[in-house]
């Protein structure tokens, strides 16, 4: 069976030319079908030399890819993680962003990448989040899918939600917050993070409930197995609308009487690593500042 790799190109990015020809060379070398998609044809064909990458629609996927490499930051890898994981497909992450926790390797570590090839390497399988939204009925309206986490906020006025929340079907608390994050050990590091949540390792299976500006001293986050299936009802905003967003993306406005259903997905996303640096050197090359 041929082999193929798909190469995602995060174009708002300002990605060297130089970096897209090393990794073309690297796969060229090897004789393996590339492929990419047409929103990165300027990139691809100023840097593809003497090969050639095949260049495909958004919305088609190409046979028989062996892996995906990504260039971008943590956000183009959670976007292709929504594309990838429904086809089982791995991917390696090189970093043109801010941050970068999900991403493996930096510009330099580009020739790296033949050690796939190989089979050098190790899959770092990170769980993902189902939030199915159902009517007032118990009908199913929607279900979305995230890497990071599940999100539930108001509107663009700031205004407070009242909402029950519920784990296994023991209710834990009634909050009153401008909303509440639902996140993976993956998104602990993200939005979670920032709304005052916990760092959790992200080999961790769980799941962290934190809430948004709660309207109370006493409303902490909370660390649940991620087994666990989380249940949000009685959700009001006064005047407001209330909105469900699954890694920033894919907002879905709920209305009145519906509510939200949180539980591990069976899908899952493929991470390749090469490097032996764990969670831990990570986290603190991203977070900690210059040493004194």
């Amino acid at each position: 069976m041929d082999s193929n790799v798909l190469l995602i190109v995060n174009t708002r990015k300002t990605i060297p030319e130089g970096a897209v020809t090393s990794l073309l060379n690297v796969l060229f070398e090897r004789g393996v079908g590339i492929f990419a998609f047409d929103s990165a044809s300027e990139v691809i064909k100023r840097s593809e030399g003497s090969g050639k990458v095949v260049l495909i629609g958004e919305n088609e996927f190409p046979e028989n890819v062996s892996f995906a490499v990504v260039f971008g930051g943590d956000g183009s890898i959670i976007r292709a993680a929504s594309l990838l994981c429904r086809r089982d497909v791995p991917m390696v992450g090189v970093n043109f962003g801010a941050v970068g926790y999900l991403a493996e390797l930096e510009c330099e570590d580009i020739p790296e990448i033949g050690r796939i090839l190989d089979g050098d390497f190790q899959l770092d399988v990170r769980m993902m989040l189902d939030a199915e939204i159902r009517g007032s009925d118990g009908s199913s309206k929607a279900t979305l899918t995230a890497l990071n986490d599940i999100v539930l906020s108001n509107g663009p006025v700031a205004k407070l939600l009242s909402f029950d929340l519920l784990c296994d079907g023991v209710r834990l608390r009634n909050y009153r917050a401008d909303g509440v994050i639902a996140a993976t050990a993956t998104g602990s590091t993200a939005y979670s993070l920032s709304a005052g949540g916990p760092i959790l390792d992200p080999s961790l299976s769980a799941v962290c409930v934190t809430p948004i500006c709660p309207h109370s001293l006493e409303s902490r986050p909370t660390v649940l197995n991620g087994d666990s299936v989380i249940e949000l009802n009685s959700i009001q905003c006064q005047k407001n609308s209330v909105f469900v967003t699954a890694d920033g993306r894919e907002g879905v406005k709920l209305e009145s009487g519906d509510t939200l259903k949180i539980s591990r997905s069976a899908l899952t996303t493929r991470l390749i690593r090469l490097k032996s640096s764990g969670f831990l050197e990570v986290l603190r090359n991203k977070l900690s500042g210059p040493e004194s």
